[in-house]
């Protein structure tokens, strides 16, 4: 019944911009008409159009179907909402607050109290942005691309999708998930996980998306999920080896390694977490003319 009432919702806010959201193509993905009205997630070709007078700080949370990155997002963005000041940063505004709202509906309106995240559709606006001013009285942005788990299914066998992908190439940190509870069931659950990622990887590193030097951390959502000892113990190998098929495929070890429970506020490596997402951006060298994916996005046409 609240799923019906979000998507209600969501088709009354789609009639009044003038889109159907009821109108996908025969994959399931959503037409891009579907996705002009006001203050939804954007897509990669928008990323210049946040420019001011610094590139904001650009984040990609990478996992494929159900592994909780919009829950994540979404319990970022209620944290910072409900905050004056969050790990010493205040939300300012945000150019994506549809695309925000559209994420942490059914959390709101659920009385259990449960993680219920309306999931991505492929090929779905992704983008979505924070501007943050510290405690100090300083301004930075953050961009978050939070596309689709089926977009990331996509590229284990497709170099062509893969060509399209701009944020990646650009990202200031990348985070990667994995299902914690998916991961400490059977031995073939963890093996298949394992070699989604491992051909992920492989097809990331060929196509030069992943690039050399960029931090990432792995984050093992659903880890409250995770009850017996025994699936504990279990959970403890398989996170090793796990960042074992990283570390070979990318070239590095992670940063960190997280366990988090997305859907509680005050779980302290979820905050860790978020902690390392909105710090601002470490300063580099600046694209000629801030003009950070231009190039990239032309030579896509």
């Amino acid at each position: 019944m609240i799923e019906d009432m979000a998507e209600q919702i969501e088709n009354i806010i789609n009639k009044m911009a003038g889109s159907d959201s009821t109108a996908t193509t025969g994959t399931g993905e959503r037409n891009e008409r579907d996705q002009k009205f006001f203050c939804d997630a954007k897509g990669q070709d928008s990323l210049n159009e946040f420019i001011d007078t610094e590139k904001p700080k650009l984040v990609a949370l990478v996992g494929f179907a159900d592994y909780g990155k919009s829950t994540f997002i979404g319990s970022l963005y209620q944290l910072l909402i409900e905050k004056f000041s969050y790990r010493g940063y205040r939300f300012i505004d945000s150019e994506t607050y549809v695309g925000f709202e559209r994420r942490v509906f059914l959390r709101r309106v659920n009385n259990e109290d449960t993680s219920d995240t309306k999931r991505n559709i492929l090929g779905e606006s992704d983008v979505l942005h924070f501007k943050l001013c510290s405690d100090k009285g300083k301004y930075h942005e953050i961009l978050v691309s939070d596309k689709a788990g089926e977009t990331y299914s996509k590229y284990t066998s497709s170099d062509e999708e893969i060509t399209k992908d701009i944020v990646l190439a650009n990202a200031d940190l990348v985070v990667f998930f994995v299902d914690a509870e998916e991961d400490s069931r059977s031995l073939a659950a963890h093996n298949l996980i394992a070699e989604k990622y491992e051909s992920l990887l492989t097809r990331l590193k060929a196509q030069k998306k992943i690039i050399e030097g960029t931090p990432y951390v792995i984050v093992f959502t659903k880890a409250d999920k995770v009850a017996t000892e025994e699936r504990k113990r279990k959970l403890a190998d398989r996170k090793e080896k796990m960042c074992a098929v990283f570390c070979t495929n990318i070239g590095v070890a992670p940063d960190q390694v997280y366990e988090v429970n997305s859907k509680a506020l005050d779980d302290e490596q979820l905050n860790q977490v978020f902690d390392r997402i909105i710090q601002p951006r470490e300063k580099g060298e600046e694209p000629k003319n801030l003009d950070w994916v231009k190039m990239e996005i032309e030579n896509e046409l």
